[in-house]
This record gives C-alpha cells, sequence and structure tokens, in this order.
C-alpha cells in the first residue's frame, strides 16, 4: 500500500511536478552529501560493550531503583513483579 501511493506521488505529470522535482535535486546536490556529527556507530557500540564490562551489575541496580520509585508513587509492582 505504501509502495502504490510513493509511486503514485512519484508521477511526474505536470511542468509544476517536473519543476519541483529538479529544483529538490539542484538542492540536494549544491547542499553536498550528508556528514553526520558525532561518534559513528562502531563507537557507540564499543562504548555500550565498555559500560557493560564495567558495570556488570547495572540491570540490577537499575531494576531496584525502578522498584524503589514505583513503590514510593504508590504504584501496585505486584503483578510485574510476581509478588
Amino acid at each position: 500500500m505504501a509502495t502504490s501511493s510513493f509511486d503514485e506521488m512519484m508521477v511526474i505529470d505536470t511542468p509544476e511536478k517536473a519543476r519541483n522535482l529538479e529544483a529538490a535535486f539542484l538542492a540536494a546536490e549544491k547542499r553536498g552529501p550528508l556528514v553526520l556529527e558525532g561518534p559513528d556507530i562502531d563507537e557507540i557500540l564499543e562504548r555500550g560493550r565498555e559500560f557493560r564490562r564495567n558495570n556488570p551489575n547495572w540491570f540490577k541496580e537499575a531494576a531496584a531503583k525502578a522498584k524503589e520509585r514505583a513503590i514510593a508513587r504508590g504504584e501496585d509492582i505486584s503483578d510485574i513483579m510476581g509478588e
């Protein structure tokens, strides 16, 4: 369904649509390739691995803190915790 609507949108059947497409193409060409700031995906993944190596109990600690906050707010977490 999405493909067919995209295909319908890409029909260039008027001079205005042709000019708009040409303008978009020229603007993209002038802008140049997309350059993302910040670390690349490999560096982000390695940071996560290093964090888990250095903090092996991080998930248990985060879960305990979440449980404390829920209890402090008066939420019933017995169905989640299996209690």
